[in-house]
């Protein structure tokens, strides 16, 4: 009488390599291993002959989460600078088209500028710099709530505050706010999503000194 042979497939996960990454959910280094799901040919439920690679994946060693491969290239510090620079050129966006509102652009509206980007990016910023910045938004035709509404994702409370403090500074160094100016600010805190109090409260405190009427605040 001939035996029962029972055979069939089924995915087996194994591998042991591993090393040093950043996890993402642990948020610092930890260990891992390089897993591999394959499926084999099984004999009495043995696996007997490697097939096709199902997939491949990361394990942290600590929290057990997992990942694709490409995370063993993610660099914290690299992401982290690229964000800051990115948040950098939108800020010079944002202060060149606070400068062309009123289609005017002064010396001291340029020097300003040269002044907060250099505070920001902690190096000294030319005048060159800001010029091309300036042919750039003209060109492109730039619409500065459009802009700043691409921005408000990834900006917290003071990162909002900064960049409409920044354009106030802007509008208020040739000494005057116009209604353009006015109507830039207004358009720069509602697209930021800051409130209307949130906003008066900035004007308040940034012209309490000066003449010029307070720039009118955002629609609630």
């Amino acid at each position: 009488m001939l035996g029962l042979i029972i055979f069939g497939t089924r995915g087996v996960t194994y591998g042991s390599e591993g090393g040093q990454f950043f996890c993402p959910d642990c948020a610092a280094k930890q260990q891992y291993l390089h897993r591999k799901v394959r499926r084999f040919f099984t004999l009495y439920f043995i696996p007997v002959i490697p097939l096709d690679l199902l997939g491949e994946y990361v394990e942290c060693q600590r929290c057990t989460s997992t990942y694709k491969l490409s995370i063993l290239d993610f660099d914290p510090q690299k992401a982290a600078d690229a964000e800051e620079a990115e948040f950098q050129k939108a800020v010079r966006r944002v202060l060149v088209l606070m400068m062309l509102a009123d289609g005017v652009i002064e010396d001291s509206e340029i020097e300003a500028i040269q002044t907060i980007l250099g505070k920001l990016e902690d190096r000294e910023v030319t005048r060159k710099e800001i010029e091309t910045e300036i042919s750039r938004a003209q060109q492109e035709s730039s619409n500065i709530e459009t802009y700043c509404r691409g921005m408000a994702g990834f900006l917290n409370d003071s990162g909002r505050e900064m960049v409409v403090k920044a354009a106030i500074l802007v509008a208020g160094a040739d000494g005057n706010f116009d209604d353009k100016e006015r109507e830039a600010l207004a358009s720069i805190a509602n697209a930021l999503n800051m409130s209307r109090s949130h906003f008066s409260g900035i004007i308040t405190d940034m012209t309490r000194d000066q003449p010029p009427a307070a720039p009118a605040g955002p629609p609630n």
